[in-house]
């Protein structure tokens, strides 16, 4: 590829994240660069039952017009295909599979083993056109063209709907179906071929789009686009990120979008559910992102092929690298990885070995962009705004974070974010402002005085540092600041907590009397000592917690926000990193990715 087509297809998928991107998929049109779009029909009364014991996720509770994320997956849990399933609105159970169509006719015949019920399964693939929207302005674009459906507008649509259009020149038969290819909003429009109407659909919808100003990419360079705003968004792909019968779903790290718990048996079932009870799978995907390229294509040329070894400085193979680009939104060449137990721990830094050259490359959680909408929006601001000042751009985090509270002035995260930021670079003032705001969001919050009295002492004015210190130990037990004011029912509940808390530690800690290195007790005398603002013994608590139970995610985290609140940032830091390699190991996201946030904020006080 060329310099300048390559920035042409930056420039549209950097376009694309801000306003839209509009195309005709079909008919396997020349130069589009994306495959055709296939299509698995199963229809019949018992469609929903046999569906129900085949795939993954929820089928039975599907409602009419309801759909899904789901997967095929052998006996032994390994992964075939990835697709979305959408339940027709119509009387007689039907559902549409949508998928890559090279890989439709291996998922039938798979399907067609088993197929023993009153149910009926065809390609029809071949009996639709498709138009293909995406982007935050997507929903405004379609309510547009095609106006409300069935009394509700678009932007009411659940993602993977599926709605009938048979209105205003639209032929019979046609579906729209929210589905997002890209992380954004997104939507497929299928026209049946036989009536010949993509055309003029799409002449329609292309007069929108180009008012909107919409990304319009020409022939093979749509392709391109899609590509990269796939892998930003984290969408694995069938014969890329994944290959048929090589990796049990799970390793994937799409299992909450793909698989449901509760739905009783389907093939592959006992094992998902063994993995997800007892451990972690050896390998996970992850992303990379290179540091510091002056050419991002000659280091993305320089990478193994997807599919081979990854393979750090020293030699030593550490995983498997898949997808990769260039990304407008990480401002950095990105990419797909498997990487192993030891390896995956965000924020682990790698030198990856290429054909010709070594590369610096962090490891990080994926999706790399979250959708748009507003409250999304604001976290992916305020995610971003903490890596940034990790970099020791203190003045870009800082506007993300200010854009992230115009989004949603009462995302809490992002005040804290954007005070302990503006405290640690010593614009006091500022931070004492936004502190005072995050009060009025989160005015139980006794960590607001915490950091106000820290401010304060740092500007010399040392009696609003106690009195702020005073604030914050009155609402850890959860009082209001002016206790001459304070409600009676109140007191009674501060009271009451104070006493539960104190009930607990005295249990767990005659539990201690009898075993010193019972693990549920530290961590319960752990949060009672917190709970009373003993901070120090929770502290001294909580490491021993860790010390007997080493592979408790929980236990770290707490730790850390503990000495945090002690001010013992540079051990606060390396708690977090150890609890990262943990919650990395074993799977747990949510400790994972709280921790992951605690520690770039804290790298910047400790250097």
């Amino acid at each position: 590829m060329n310099a300048s087509r390559a920035a042409d297809i930056q420039a549209y998928a950097k376009k694309a994240r801000s306003t839209g991107l509009f195309a005709s998929i079909g008919p396997a049109r020349e130069g589009l660069g994306i495959a055709d779009l296939g299509v698995l029909k199963i229809a019949g009364p018992d469609a929903a039952k046999f569906l129900h014991g085949q795939i993954t996720n929820e089928v039975n509770a599907l409602m009419p017009g309801e759909g899904n994320l789901n997967a095929r997956v052998t006996r032994t849990g390994t992964l075939t295909r990835i697709f979305s399933l959408h339940r027709l609105p119509q009387e007689t159970p039907a559902f549409l599979i949508l998928l890559d169509r090279d890989g439709v006719e291996g998922l039938r015949a798979d399907l067609d083993g088993f197929l023993f019920d009153d149910a009926a399964m065809d390609d029809a693939s071949a009996a639709f056109d498709w138009l293909l929207l995406q982007g935050p302005q997507a929903p405004a674009l379609a309510e547009e063209v095609f106006g409300p459906l069935q009394g509700e507008p678009w932007v009411s649509l659940r993602e993977h709907a599926v709605r009938a259009l048979e209105h205003g020149g639209i032929p019979p038969g046609t579906w729209a179906i929210a589905r997002s290819l890209t992380g954004d909003a997104g939507y497929l429009i299928a026209v049946p071929r036989e009536a010949d109407m993509l055309d003029p659909i799409a002449e329609r919808l292309g007069e929108a789009a180009r008012a909107k100003d919409f990304v319009s990419p020409k022939g093979g360079e749509l392709g391109a686009v899609l590509e990269i705003l796939r892998i930003e968004a984290g969408v694995v792909r069938r014969g890329i990120d994944y290959r048929d019968d090589q990796r049990v779903l799970p390793e994937t790290g799409l299992e909450q979008q793909l698989v449901s718990y509760t739905k009783g048996c389907y093939l592959g079932q006992e094992v998902i559910a063994r993995i997800r009870t007892y451990g972690s799978t050896p390998s996970a995907l992850r992303g990379l992102v290179f540091d510091g390229a002056n050419d991002p294509a000659a280091l993305l040329a320089d990478l193994p092929d997807a599919g081979a070894s990854l393979l750090i400085e020293s030699g030593q193979k550490v995983g498997e690298i898949v997808s990769r680009t260039d990304s407008p939104v990480m401002e950095a060449p990105v990419a797909f990885a498997y990487l192993g137990r030891q390896q995956r721990t965000p924020g682990t830094k790698l030198r990856v070995k290429g054909a010709s050259g070594i590369w610096n490359a962090r490891v990080a959680l994926l999706p790399f962009y979250h959708a748009p909408d507003r409250q999304s929006r604001a976290r992916f601001l305020h995610d971003k705004a903490i890596r940034v000042f990790a970099n020791h751009r203190d003045q870009e985090a800082i506007d993300l974070l200010l854009e992230s509270l115009r989004l949603d002035p009462s995302f809490a995260d992002a005040y804290e974010a954007l005070g302990v930021i503006l405290g640690r670079t010593s614009r006091f003032e500022e931070a004492v402002d936004i502190f005072k705001r995050l009060e009025e969001v989160a005015p139980h919050e006794p960590m607001v005085h915490t950091n106000l009295s820290l401010f304060y002492m740092k500007m010399g004015n040392k009696e609003k540092a106690e009195l702020e210190k005073a604030k914050a130990t009155t609402k850890a037990f959860g009082q209001v600041a002016n206790e001459a004011e304070a409600a009676e029912r109140a007191e009674a509940e501060a009271a009451a907590r104070r006493a539960d808390a104190e009930r607990k530690k005295g249990m767990f800690t005659e539990v201690l009397e009898i075993d010193s290195e019972d693990p549920v007790a530290l961590f319960g005398l752990g949060n009672a000592l917190l709970q009373l603002n003993e901070t120090e013994a929770a502290a001294k608590t909580y490491a021993k917690a860790c010390e007997v139970q080493k592979d408790n995610s929980a236990v770290y985290l707490a730790l850390g926000k503990a000495l945090e609140a002690l001010k013992r940032d540079a051990e606060a830091l390396d708690v977090y990193r150890k609890g990262m390699d943990v919650a990395s190991k074993k799977g747990d996201l949510m400790p994972l990715k709280e921790m992951e946030h605690r520690a770039l904020l804290l790298e910047s006080s400790v250097r």
